[in-house]
C-alpha cells in the first residue's frame, strides 16, 4: 500500500500530462506572444487564392498551411522543464480525415536537444497539447520552434472542402518537481492516509 502512496504523485502528474489543455504551467504564453514567425500575413482577402504564413485570432495565431514554423522565447532555470504547446483545429475535420497533428519541437540551440515530432490530437471542439522534457543545464533565455508538419487540405477537387488548420492558443514551460519534492508530496498522502485510518479506528473505539 504504501508503495502505491509513494506513486501516487507521478501517476497524477502522468494524467494531467494526459488532460485537455495545460493552463497551471510554470510559464504560460498566449499564442500570438511569440518571439518569431516564418512568414506573416498581414490582410486575408476573399480573392487570395492561397493564405500562408500566421494569421493573428485575439490571443492565438494560426496557420493554413503546413510546415510554417512559430518561435516562443522564455528564461529558464536549471533543472527539468516540459516545453510544449495548446493547440486546436480551425479548420474543418471530417471522420477519418485528420485525427492528430504533427509538430517538429526543438530548441534553437540544437546542442541542447534533439528535435522530436510531438502528435496532438486534432479537434475543432477541444484543446489539446503535447510537450518535450528538457533537461537545462544553466539558467538563460531559451527560444522553442514549432513546425507543423502534415497539412490533408483536400482542395477543390475534394467536395467536403476539408482543412485542418493549426491554431496556436498557447504555449508552456512548466518546472518538473525534483524527486525530493515528490518524495515529500508522497510523504504528505501517507501520513494523511494514516491519520483517516487512525481516526477511523478511534471513532469504532469509541462507539464499541
Amino acid at each position: 500500500m504504501k508503495y502505491c502512496l509513494f506513486f501516487l504523485p507521478i501517476l497524477l502528474l502522468s494524467n494531467i500530462a494526459q488532460a485537455m489543455p495545460i493552463t497551471d504551467a510554470t510559464i504560460i504564453q498566449r499564442g500570438n506572444e511569440y518571439s518569431g514567425v516564418s512568414h506573416w500575413h498581414q490582410k486575408q482577402t476573399k480573392n487570395s487564392r492561397k493564405q500562408t504564413g500566421w494569421i493573428k485570432k485575439g490571443d492565438t495565431i494560426y496557420s493554413p498551411w503546413a510546415k510554417h514554423w512559430a518561435e516562443y522565447t522564455a528564461y529558464l532555470t536549471k533543472g527539468v522543464w516540459d516545453i510544449g504547446l495548446n493547440v486546436i483545429n480551425r479548420g474543418n475535420l471530417h471522420v477519418d480525415w485528420y485525427d492528430t497533428f504533427k509538430v517538429r519541437s526543438r530548441l534553437t540551440d540544437p546542442s541542447r536537444i534533439a528535435q522530436e515530432v510531438l502528435k496532438i490530437k486534432a479537434s475543432d471542439e477541444q484543446i489539446y497539447h503535447a510537450f518535450s522534457r528538457v533537461e537545462i543545464a544553466s539558467a538563460g533565455d531559451y527560444t522553442v520552434r514549432y513546425q507543423w508538419l502534415n497539412d490533408k487540405w483536400g482542395g477543390r477537387k475534394d467536395p467536403l472542402r476539408r482543412d485542418a488548420n493549426i491554431q496556436i492558443d498557447s504555449v508552456f514551460f512548466n518546472r518538473v518537481p525534483e524527486p525530493s519534492s515528490l518524495a515529500l508530496l508522497s510523504l504528505g498522502a501517507i501520513i494523511l492516509m494514516s491519520r483517516k485510518r487512525l481516526g477511523a479506528v478511534s471513532l469504532k473505539t469509541e462507539n464499541g
